[in-house]
């Protein structure tokens, strides 16, 4: 099948799902915005391929963009959120996202059922503990610290800690971050670096 076909099925049986769950779509791009959380799904279709992905996003809009312009919550996409995902079919691997459009119509509309069924269980526990600002930002960062991720991530939640006041905590993140930085990643050491000379440094300034 093509493109157009498991389109068609998006739009009936899994769209409306995340429409009664507070989503709103534009395109391919559905957005639940609490400000200043940001939720996003956005499908991505490989024509080429055969094959579409379900990828999740999660952002504060106090973080801004990559280069720390302000961020219009309704233009975010998922490549933009600072926290991504994908709903994981699970037929070859626990890993790949690729679910297949199928040869016959009957096939691309099992791809997009079992999405559907696939969807409350992932999509919960992605967006679920991420979702109340301060609180569950506050919570995530402190498990950063306890089971540090890479230290470009770890920046991210030495800044999350900064918004939300925490300023120990930014300093523990980039504590914790600087040893496992990569040599080439100057940039990165210099953000954490800076925020060990002063974790208030740690706050986006947004332009």
């Amino acid at each position: 099948m093509d493109k157009q076909t498991t389109t068609a099925l998006l739009r009936t049986d899994f769209y409306p799902v995340l429409k009664a769950q507070g989503f709103a779509r534009t395109g391919d791009i559905l957005r639940r915005v609490d400000s200043p959380v940001v939720h996003v799904v956005e499908v991505v279709h490989q024509p080429r391929r055969g094959v579409f992905r379900v990828d999740l996003g999660v952002h504060l809009t106090l973080l801004g963009d990559v280069s720390h312009h302000a961020i219009d919550p309704a233009k975010i996409r998922g490549a933009d959120c600072a926290w991504r995902s994908s709903i994981i079919p699970g037929f070859r691997n626990d890993h790949d996202p690729d679910f297949v459009y199928g040869s016959t119509p009957e096939e691309a509309s099992e791809s997009v059922a079992f999405l559907v069924s696939e969807w409350d269980r992932q999509s919960s526990a992605f967006f679920g503990p991420l979702t109340r600002w301060p609180e569950d930002f506050h919570e995530a960062a402190c498990a950063a610290v306890a089971d540090p991720p890479h230290p470009a991530h770890l920046l991210t939640w030495a800044r999350v800690a900064a918004l939300v006041g925490d300023v120990d905590l930014a300093h523990r993140c980039a504590e914790v971050a600087l040893p496992s930085v990569p040599e080439r990643a100057t940039g990165l050491r210099e953000n954490l670096e800076a925020i060990l000379r002063d974790p208030r440094t740690a706050v986006p300034q947004l332009r």
